[in-house]
């Protein structure tokens, strides 16, 4: 709580400093048509040879801090602009702007950033744009974040090859992961969900660090990150993509659109991808990667009419094959089988008022059925996890104004239904979860570089009852729009899945134990539920003559309440609730430069400080606080980037990873007296080097050859106690590092552009 008092009267302060910062010059911007004055709405005003400025509000008015000159310019669309002599502060001015009859040919020059922090939003988010994904060997979602430092990529277990990602030093499924502002990534799905959408299909990913918006849910508690699809009415009219690399995986994507009508496209999106060779490069007598097999399909409709009008509408079928365990099968031998099938549908419809620019109402729908069926050991002595789960989602949105733009508003409602059936070992777990929901966001923004976001809502589960979640975000660019900083504070709450969320488990001879606090609820659990905050400064720069970008940012995750995944105790693996438990401490720099034309370097340095409490095995009462495990404390990250006129790129990332503390691991050390002391035991620290070369022919075909893991670094042995995989201390789930080594890769893309204006 106190967290956040001490933002809102941050918010508060920042806010009074802003509208004393607005008392200055007031005015009002017009028009003249045959019909006499008329006032203009969103008209751009600012001082002569600045870029920030202020917008007119529906009435033609603004109001714009006094400048270091008296020239006041107005300009709106193609109306000639007008500027005026300013000669006496607190009066009201008028600029008038008259139609431009002789327009004249413009060419604009624009560069689309493919990485860096969004100047608009009022949040930390971070945009990734397709070029910058491209720049590994990125298949699918989970390994599109290779060069992002917000994002840590590793492997989740030794057997099924899966990745996961972590944010501000907690587990993927803390984060909020939305497809087109939908949740998408979660319940069955949060384990493998990131790995079923395409990379190929993908148009650009925001990722917002800390309490995302009301407007979508109150899941979000590390995070948000967004999925743009490529659309129908897009760039691209054609793709195909192919990957292939020495790891025996062979990846194709294809996309074609069709203009229906000038108001209606199609699109189909096609994946299949397999990996049939066999490996054990460590010789522990297990595949190194599973033998897998998977297609994906989606059509995808986008519209839109001269009323306002506008949608999507979108399916999509997936279904998974993967076989790993020991090399040698037979009726004894340790095997794996993983079998997913998705059926998915989504749509959004919205329409914007013509007579009220600020005036809209969207609406967003979700079905999802998926189902998976994963057996681990042998015919004789077998366990077999079963499930399936549907989601319904509708989200009703309606954004205005109060007044004038400088306050702005969204509302709605919202309705989420999960329906879960699961067994695993002799455990049965079967829920339905309706949640309605009703928000609020007000967003005060009297001029482009600052704003204050406001936003409250209140939510109805069927198993937890009411709660209530408030968030707060606020941004401030100064400096010539190049210094900027923001700060975040909100609550965020989630029901816990805990198998389907940590199926490394399966792969182990540990024993589940559900220390349940209530029967009736999901799991017998209570739902975890943290407070966020954050703030990050971000300055732009000349390093002698070279453009620069260094940026800060802190987060502090409180957990309130938690589901504990307990598994430090050898042969077990528990799950409990813990009030007041995890507290995850983030701290980034990054330093982006531009030493020449075509050539980018970004520079970044990770902190990651996250404890959490254990119960003692033997007296639950009893707790004792201790780093998590899998998390390195320091991670350092460089990534170069040379392109050349003809359309050569080479592009280097070196990641630097700390110690990890291993889950239940110990060591023991014997001090000057000889007296025996047991420690935690952490894993060495290690570096990776990724590398990759393209060329780009006729600026639509390009063919690429890269490696992963340089150094061939691996750890050793990642799968405890192999030769015995069916006793209690088997475990392929205690990974810190690559479990595969050098991959070289190559392949092509091919684009062709839209012909569409």
């Amino acid at each position: 709580m106190k967290y956040i008092t001490i933002m809102f009267f941050m918010l508060i302060g920042i806010n009074l400093y802003a509208q004393q910062e607005v008392q200055g010059i007031k005015g009002k911007v017009i028009f003249i048509s045959s019909r006499g004055e008329i006032p203009l709405d969103g008209a751009f005003v600012h001082w002569s040879g600045k870029s920030s400025g202020v917008f007119t509000n529906n009435k033609g008015q603004f109001i714009i801090k006094n400048g270091d000159n008296d020239k006041l310019v107005a300009s709106f669309a193609s109306y000639k602009s007008d500027t005026i002599l300013i000669n006496k502060i607190d009066s009201n001015y008028l600029l008038v702007l008259k139609e431009q009859n002789d327009l004249k040919t413009a060419i604009v020059i624009a560069k689309r950033i493919s990485y860096g922090l969004s100047k608009l939003s009022p949040r930390t988010t971070i945009l990734l744009g397709e070029r910058e994904f491209q720049k590994a060997a990125c298949c699918n979602l989970s390994e599109s974040f290779e060069n992002a430092p917000a994002i840590d990529v590793s492997f989740s277990d030794a057997v099924t090859g899966t990745k996961q990602i972590k944010m501000l030093g907690l587990d993927g499924f803390y984060t909020l992961i939305g497809r087109e502002y939908m949740p998408s990534v979660r319940t069955l799905n949060s384990y493998y969900g990131l790995s079923h959408i395409p990379a190929a299909w993908v148009d650009g990913i925001q990722i917002t660090k800390g309490a995302g918006s009301v407007v979508n849910g109150h899941e979000s508690i590390a995070g948000q990150i967004n999925v743009e699809l490529k659309k129908p009415f897009g760039s691209k009219k054609f793709i195909l993509d192919q990957f292939a690399s020495s790891g025996g995986r062979f990846e194709t994507d294809f996309m074609y659109t069709k203009d229906i009508t000038k108001n209606i496209a199609s699109s189909l999106l096609v994946r299949y991808g397999n990996r049939s060779l066999e490996f054990d490069n460590n010789n522990d007598g297990f595949l190194d990667m599973p033998i897998t097999e998977d297609f994906k399909i989606m059509n995808r409709w986008q519209f839109f009419n001269k009323n306002g009008f506008e949608g999507t509408a979108n399916a999509s079928y997936h279904t998974s094959h993967q076989k790993a365990g020991q090399s040698n099968s037979n009726l004894n031998s340790y095997q794996i089988g993983i079998d997913t099938e998705v059926m998915d549908f989504f749509a959004k419809l919205g329409k914007a008022s013509k007579k009220y620019e600020y005036r809209s109402f969207g609406s967003q729908y979700n079905l999802n059925h998926s189902e998976m069926t994963s057996t681990y050991g042998s015919n004789e002595n077998q366990k077999q996890y079963i499930a399936q789960t549907n989601q319904g989602y509708v989200n009703l949105l309606y954004q205005s104004i109060i007044g004038n733009s400088f306050h702005q508003f969204q509302t709605g409602v919202s309705l989420l239904i999960d329906e879960t059936q699961e067994t695993y070992d002799g455990f049965r777990f079967e829920r339905t979860e309706a949640v309605t929901g009703l928000f609020f966001e007000y967003t005060y923004k009297p001029r482009e570089t600052f704003s204050l976001v406001g936003g409250i809502r209140s939510d109805y589960n069927s198993i937890y009852g009411l709660s209530v979640t408030p968030r707060l975000h606020g941004k401030y660019r100064f400096n010539d729009d190049k210094t900027s900083i923001r700060i975040s504070s909100g609550l965020g709450r989630r029901t816990s899945n805990p198998l389907a969320q940590n199926q490394m488990l399966f792969a182990s001879g540990r024993e589940l134990e559900f220390k349940m606090s209530n029967p009736q609820l999901a799991y017998g659990l209570e739902q975890e539920y943290a407070l966020n905050s954050g703030i990050s400064f971000e300055h732009q720069f000349r390093l002698t003559y070279i453009p620069s970008t260094i940026g800060f940012d802190f987060f502090n995750t409180t957990f309130k309440n938690e589901v504990i995944m307990d598994r430090e105790n050898a042969g077990k693996a528990y799950f409990y609730n813990v009030k007041n438990g995890t507290i995850a401490n983030s701290f980034q720099t990054q330093l982006d430069l531009e030493p020449a034309r075509r050539t980018t370097l970004r520079i970044a340095y990770r902190m990651f400080d996250v404890k959490s409490k254990y119960q003692n095995e033997f007296n639950a009462s009893n707790f004792t606080t201790r780093q998590k495990p899998f998390i390195s404390k320091h991670r350092s990250f460089i990534n170069f980037t040379q392109g050349t006129r003809n359309d050569w790129q080479f592009n280097t990332t070196l990641t630097w990873y700390g110690p990890q503390r291993i889950a239940g691991g110990k060591d023991t050390l014997f001090d000057v007296n000889n007296i025996m002391q047991v420690e935690d035991r952490y894993a060495p620290n290690f570096i990776l080097l990724n590398a990759q070369v393209s060329k780009l022919f006729r600026k639509e075909f390009e063919v690429y050859i890269g490696a992963e893991n340089l150094l061939n670094y691996r750890q050793q042995n990642p799968i405890q106690n192999a030769f015995n995989p069916f006793s209690k201390n088997f475990d392929a789930g205690l990974v810190w590092g690559p479990i595969f080594g050098r991959i070289i890769y190559g392949g092509f893309r091919w684009r062709i552009k839209s012909s569409k204006k």
